[in-house]
C-alpha cells in the first residue's frame, strides 16, 4: 500500500516545574511536531520531531528539513521502510532527529496495517513493565532532597542527581538526597559535562561515600581522552552520553573499555534501526547500555518503550517518565504508576492521538 499523506501538527509543551535546571542550562518548555503518515486505507502511523535550542536547530529549520526529507514520499511503498530511510540519507546527510521521527512513524504506520503491537517487529516482548530512573534537577541541596523525597514516595526506586561541576556545592546535593531517601534508593549522578577530569575523580570519590551506582557523562563530550581516564579511574560505573551520539563515538568508547554503559536515545541515533545497531555494538563489546531521558511527546517514549521491550533489562533502569513534566501532549495512552511504566498494549506503539 503506498503512503498517501504526511502532514505534521505542532506540539507546543511547558514544564510544569518553571525552575528546571542542569549543568548545560535552564528547561522551561519543547516545542515539535506529531508526525502522521496515512496510507490509502487511513491507517496512520504517528512520530515525533523537536526542537530545543541551543542543543539543536531552531524550530523553523527542523521543520523545513522535515518537509525536504518528506519530498516524494507521498506514492511510495509504505513497506519499504529500509529503502525509504536508505533514500532519506542520499537525500541529505546528518539530520537524525528528523529521520528518527520519520522511521518512527513508518514503523508504528506497518505495525497498525499489520494488526500488531510495535514491539513484534523487534521480535517480541521480553518485558511488561520497566522501573524508570528519574531526575532530580538542579536547584538548592535542601530543595532537591524534598524533591527525592517526593519522588521515593511516589514509588522510584532509582533516582538520577543532577550535579553542575561545583564540587562543594554537588556534594551537599548528594548527601542531603541521600539522608532525604534512606539506604534503599539508588541513586546516580548526572554532571553533563561539566567537570575536568582530575577534579571529576576528586569529587566522585568524596560522593562515593553516599552510594552512588552510576556517574553519567562527567567530563566534556569533545575530549574523549578525559571521558576514558575518567572510568578508568573510579570505582563507580561510568556511563557516556553526550560522548556517544553516533555509532562511530560509540565503537570508539567501546573499542578503549573502562566505560561501562552507554546512553541511547532513538531521536540522537536516527531512529530505530541505527539505535539497534548501536545495542548490538554494546552487545557485542559486553557494555551495558540504557535508554535515557528525553524531554517532549509521549510518543517518543512509547517507540523506545517498544523497542526496550524486545530487549533484556539494563542494570540500571531506563529513563521514560520525563513526560510527566510535560503540559499539552496530544497523545495518551501511557501512564506511571509506582514509579513504573507499561508497556501499552493494542496495535502499533498503542497510543491515541488526540490531535
Amino acid at each position: 500500500m503506498p503512503i498517501q499523506t504526511i502532514r505534521t501538527v505542532a506540539i507546543d509543551q511547558r514544564l510544569t516545574d518553571p525552575e528546571w535546571r542542569f549543568a548545560q542550562g535552564p528547561l522551561a518548555g519543547i516545542r515539535g511536531f506529531a508526525i502522521v503518515i496515512a496510507d490509502g486505507r487511513g491507517v496512520e502511523g504517528h512520530g515525533y520531531i523537536r526542537a530545543m535550542p541551543p542543543w539543536t536547530e531552531p524550530l523553523a529549520v527542523v521543520k523545513a528539513t522535515f518537509d525536504h526529507l518528506c519530498e516524494g514520499l507521498v506514492g511510495q511503498d509504505e513497506t519499504a521502510i529500509g529503502a525509504i530511510m536508505d533514500g532519506l540519507d542520499r537525500r541529505l546527510h546528518g539530520a537524525l532527529p528528523v529521520k528518527a521521527g520519520i522511521e518512527c512513524a513508518l514503523l508504528d504506520l506497518r505495525a497498525r496495517a499489520l494488526g500488531i503491537p510495535l514491539h513484534d517487529l523487534y521480535g517480541g516482548k521480553r518485558q511488561e513493565r520497566f522501573a524508570n530512573t528519574r531526575i532530580i534537577p538542579l536547584k538548592s541541596p535542601q530543595r532537591m532532597a524534598e524533591v527525592a523525597a517526593e519522588l521515593a514516595e511516589a514509588g522510584f526506586r532509582h533516582l538520577k542527581v543532577k550535579v553542575s561541576g561545583e564540587p562543594e556545592l554537588d556534594i551537599a546535593r548528594v548527601r542531603d538526597v541521600r539522608a532525604a531517601v534512606g539506604q534503599d534508593i539508588a541513586l546516580m549522578i548526572d554532571a553533563n559535562e561539566s567537570y575536568p577530569p582530575k577534579l571529576a575523580v576528586r569529587t566522585i570519590n568524596a560522593m562515593a561515600r553516599y552510594g552512588l551506582a552510576l556517574v553519567e557523562q562527567p567530563t566534556s563530550a569533545r575530549d574523549f581522552k578525559s571521558l576514558i581516564a575518567v572510568a578508568a579511574a573510579l570505582d563507580i560505573p561510568v556511563e557516556a552520553d553526550e560522548s556517544a551520539q553516533d555509532l562511530q563515538s560509540i565503537l570508539r568508547i567501546v573499542e578503549a573499555g573502562h566505560v561501562a554503559s552507554i546512553n541511547l536515545r532513538i531521536l540522537n541515533h536516527g531512529g530505530p534501526s541505527r539505535t539497534a545497531q548501536a545495542i548490538a555494538i554494546c552487545r557485542a563489546a559486553n557494555v551495558d547500555f540504557r535508554f535515557g531521558a528525553v524531554f517532549g511527546s509521549s510518543i517518543v517514549h512509547a517507540h523506545t518503550l517498544h523497542l526496550a521491550a524486545s530487549l533484556p533489562p539494563p542494570h540500571f533502569p531506563h529513563e521514560f517518565s520525563e513526560m510527566a513534566l510535560l503540559d499539552n501532549d496530544l497523545f495518551s495512552g501511557l501512564h506511571l504508576e509506582a514509579g513504573t511504566v507499561a508497556v501499552p498494549g493494542g496495535v502499533g506503539t498503542g497510543l491515541v492521538f488526540n490531535g
